[in-house]
C-alpha cells in the first residue's frame, strides 16, 4: 500500500471525544471527516440543480492513536444510501442509475499534533473506498446521505439542493478578482495615496467607491478558518467549500492527487449550458490557483503543468463535463507552455493552443492588434507579469530576464490588467454577443506583495484595479452591453493590513538606534495628511502624474509615508520607504536551515529590527480570517448586499445567470 503522510491544518468540524478534539486541530486525519466513516461532499453541503459532482466513501481503520479501536482492516461492506426528504432512501447506485464502483483500498499516515510530529510518532490509517463519478441532484429540497459501516456505525450528510428560479437575469458578468488582498483597509490606503482631500473630505473618489450595492463575505474554509487561494477560488467559482490547496476537488486522504471527488465549476457550467464565451485574465502566472479553479481538479494546486492543460482540455482522466477551451486566457507563466521540464509532459503549449485555432500573442503591441474573432491566448512573462509601480514608474526592474518566448530577453512590452480586460471583453462580445459571456480579471498581486510586506505595489495594483474597473464600465457602455453585464469586485481572503499613521522618513534616517528610530512615527494628530498627493521635485523619476482621469500617486517617494503593517509578520527591518530596486524580500534562509528565515540584511536598511509573530519557516506574511467586500453593479445586484458565505457569490452568479437545472 502507498503511505500518504497528511498534515492538513484546520479547526474540526466535530470530534468524537475530547481527546480527539485536541487531536485533531492542527492536523486531521481528513479535513470534513470528524468520525471514521467519511462522505464527501460532507455534511452541510449545498449544490446547484444540475451540478455535476463526485461523491467519495471512506472508511478508516486507525492502527494505532487515540482513535484506534483494535480494528486495523477497515469495514469492505460498507452500504451507502441518499433520501430526499419525505422519500424512501435507495442506494446511489440505484438513484443515479449507474453501476456500484469497485473497491479501493490504500494507507496514509498523519501527525495527531505538534508533540507527535516532534517525536515523529505518525498514526497508521488503513483504508477503504468507493467513488461515485459525474452524478447530479436534480430535484430541489433536502436529502441526507448515510454511510453505513462497522456492524451499524453511520456516517450522516445533510445536503441541500437549492431551489432557484430558472430564469437569466444577465447575459453578462465581469468577475474582478483583487487577490488575497484587498480588504476595505487596503481600498481605504489606496484612496488615501490617490486621493486628495480639503479638510478631511475627498475631491475625486475611487471607482469602487461609486457602485451602488456593497456587501460583504466570509472566507473560512471547510477545516480551517483561514484560507488560502485555490480553496476560496473553489468556494467561489464552485459553491463548494474545500481544503487548502485543493481545486475544485473534496480533498480525499488517497495518494493520487488526481482522483479526489470533483465538483462543477460555474465556468464549465456556463459554457456545458449556453455555449457561452469564458474569459480569464490575470496578473499573476497564468497556472495559478484563481484561474487555475475555473478548469482544473486536483488536490495540488502546485501541479502547475496540469493545470495548464487543463485549461485547453478539461478534466481528461475521468468522464467529465465536455470543456471546449476558454476564448480568452491572459496572463504570466510562459514555463508552463514552452516544452520542457515545467510543462505538461514536456508539450510545447503555444504550439498546442494554436492547433486548436488560438492566435498566440506574448507582448502588449501583439495584443493590441490582434483580431478580435479567435479566441486568443496571451503570455507575456514567465512567471508573475510586472507590477504596476514597475511597468510605470521604476522601469529599470523590468530588466528581469522574462521574455515568454524562453530566450531569457527583458520581457518590457507587457500589457497591464487593464489592457488584458479591454482585449478580452472586445474578443468575448465579437464572439458571443448573442450567447452571452463570463469574464474573471484577477489582479493578483495585490496579495503576492502584500505577502512580501511590499505595501507600495500591492497599493499601486489596487489603484491599476480601480482604473482597470472604470474602463471596464466605460467599455460596457461603448459596446451597448452596460445594461445586460453584471460587474463584480471582490477578494478571496485579507491579509489584516492596516494604517495607523505615518512615518518622518528623513527623521527615521537620522537616528541611530532602533528606539530612537520608532520616534519617527506619528499617530493621531501628529499623522498628518497625504504626501503622495503633492507631487514631488520634476527632477525626481518617482514624481508621475497620469492622464486619462487614471487616479495615482503623483509621489511614490514622499518624505511622510504611511505607518502600515499586517498583522503577522516574519522577522523584518522596516523604514517605511518604497522599495525602489525592485519587489520586496523581507527575508533571507539561514545558511545552517533552509526552513529558517531570518531578516534580510539588505532590506530597509535605514530601518528598525521588529521580531516576527509567525513560525520561523514562514518567510512571508500571511493571509487573515477578515471578511472582504463584494460591490456589485448591473442586472441582479441586489442579490450581492449583506453578509454572507463565500459559496453564495456562486449561488448568486449562478441564479443571475439562470444556471439551475431541475430535469
Amino acid at each position: 500500500m502507498i503511505s500518504k503522510s497528511l498534515s492538513l491544518s484546520g479547526a474540526a468540524a466535530a470530534a468524537l471525544s475530547l481527546a480527539s478534539v485536541g487531536a485533531a486541530q492542527s492536523f486531521q486525519r481528513l479535513g470534513a471527516c470528524p468520525t471514521l466513516g467519511c462522505v464527501f461532499p460532507p455534511d452541510q453541503t449545498d449544490f446547484l440543480a444540475g451540478q455535476y459532482f463526485d461523491i467519495r466513501l471512506e472508511v478508516h481503520a486507525p492502527v494505532n492513536g487515540s482513535e484506534a479501536t483494535g480494528r486495523s482492516t477497515p469495514d469492505n461492506a460498507f452500504s451507502f444510501s441518499i433520501a430526499r426528504q419525505g422519500r424512501r432512501a435507495q442506494s446511489a447506485a440505484a438513484l443515479f442509475n449507474i453501476a456500484e464502483p469497485p473497491l479501493e483500498r490504500w494507507n496514509f499516515t498523519y501527525f495527531e499534533d505538534y508533540f507527535a510530529r516532534d517525536a515523529d510518532t505518525p498514526v497508521l490509517v488503513n483504508v477503504a473506498s468507493k467513488i461515485y463519478r459525474r452524478v447530479a441532484l436534480y430535484e430541489p429540497g433536502d436529502y441526507t446521505a448515510t454511510l453505513t459501516y462497522n456492524n451499524g456505525s453511520k456516517t450522516t450528510a445533510s445536503w441541500l439542493v437549492r431551489d432557484l428560479v430558472q430564469v437569466k437575469k444577465t447575459k453578462n458578468i465581469v468577475l474582478f478578482i483583487g487577490l488575497e488582498r484587498m480588504t476595505t483597509n487596503m481600498i481605504s490606503a489606496a484612496r488615501l495615496i490617490a486621493h486628495q482631500t480639503v479638510n478631511g473630505r475627498y475631491q475625486s473618489r475611487m471607482q469602487m467607491d461609486q457602485f451602488p450595492v456593497l456587501g460583504h463575505q466570509m472566507t473560512h474554509s471547510i477545516d480551517s478558518f483561514i484560507t488560502d487561494s485555490a480553496n476560496s477560488a473553489t468556494a467561489l467559482y464552485s459553491g463548494h467549500k474545500s481544503s487548502v490547496n485543493a481545486l475544485g476537488v473534496y480533498r480525499d486522504s488517497s495518494p493520487d492527487v488526481f482522483d479526489d471527488p470533483r465538483v462543477e465549476s460555474i465556468a464549465e457550467i456556463f459554457q456545458r449550458l449556453t455555449s457561452g464565451g469564458v474569459g480569464i485574465v490575470s496578473t499573476a502566472y497564468i497556472a495559478d490557483a484563481t484561474p487555475a479553479a475555473f478548469t482544473a481538479h486536483t488536490a495540488d494546486r502546485g501541479e502547475y503543468g496540469a493545470v495548464v492543460d487543463s485549461f485547453l482540455n478539461g478534466a481528461v482522466n475521468y468522464t467529465w463535463t465536455n470543456w471546449t477551451g476558454p476564448d480568452v486566457l491572459f496572463g504570466g507563466g510562459a514555463e508552463q507552455f514552452l516544452p520542457g521540464e515545467e510543462s505538461y509532459q514536456g508539450q510545447d503549449y503555444y504550439q498546442l493552443f494554436g492547433e486548436r485555432g488560438y492566435n498566440v500573442v506574448l507582448n502588449n503591441t501583439a495584443l493590441s492588434s490582434t483580431p478580435n474573432d479567435a479566441k486568443t491566448l496571451g503570455i507575456f512573462s514567465t512567471s508573475n507579469l510586472p507590477v504596476w509601480l514597475d511597468r510605470n514608474v521604476y522601469k529599470n526592474n523590468l530588466n528581469r530576464g522574462n521574455s515568454p518566448d524562453g530566450t531569457k530577453a527583458n520581457a518590457t512590452d507587457v500589457p497591464g490588467l487593464k489592457q488584458m480586460t479591454l482585449k478580452a471583453i472586445d474578443i468575448l462580445n465579437a464572439r458571443h454577443r448573442k450567447e452571452g459571456w463570463f469574464l474573471m480579471s484577477e489582479a493578483a498581486s495585490i496579495d503576492k506583495q502584500m505577502h512580501a510586506l511590499d505595501y507600495d505595489r500591492a497599493l499601486g495594483d489596487l489603484l491599476e484595479l480601480d482604473d482597470t474597473v472604470k474602463n471596464t464600465f466605460a467599455k460596457l457602455k461603448e459596446l451597448g452591453s452596460d445594461k445586460e453585464t453584471l460587474v463584480l469586485v471582490t477578494a478571496d481572503h485579507g491579509h489584516g493590513f492596516d494604517v495607523a499613521g505615518s512615518v518622518d522618513t528623513q527623521y527615521l534616517d537620522a537616528q541611530e538606534t532602533d528606539r530612537e528610530k520608532r520616534n519617527a512615527i506619528g499617530i493621531y494628530e501628529e499623522a498628518g495628511l497625504s504626501q503622495y498627493v503633492i507631487p514631488g521635485d520634476a527632477q525626481d523619476t518617482s514624481s508621475l502624474q497620469f492622464s486619462e482621469g487614471a487616479a495615482f500617486p503623483a509621489n511614490w517617494d514622499p518624505r511622510y509615508t504611511l505607518f502600515s503593517a499586517v498583522g503577522a509578520n516574519p522577522d523584518r527591518r522596516e523604514n517605511y520607504q518604497v522599495h525602489k530596486s525592485g519587489p520586496r524580500r523581507p527575508t533571507v534562509n539561514t545558511t545552517e536551515d533552509e526552513d529558517d528565515y531570518i531578516v534580510n540584511p539588505r532590506d530597509a536598511v535605514t530601518g528598525f529590527l521588529m521580531n516576527g509573530s509567525l513560525p520561523v519557516d514562514a518567510a512571508q506574511g500571511v493571509h487573515s480570517l477578515t471578511d472582504v467586500p463584494v460591490f456589485a453593479q448591473g442586472p441582479c445586484q441586489e442579490l450581492f448586499g449583506g453578509v454572507y458565505n463565500n459559496i453564495d457569490l456562486f449561488f448568486n452568479m449562478a441564479a443571475c445567470l439562470g444556471l439551475a437545472r431541475t430535469k
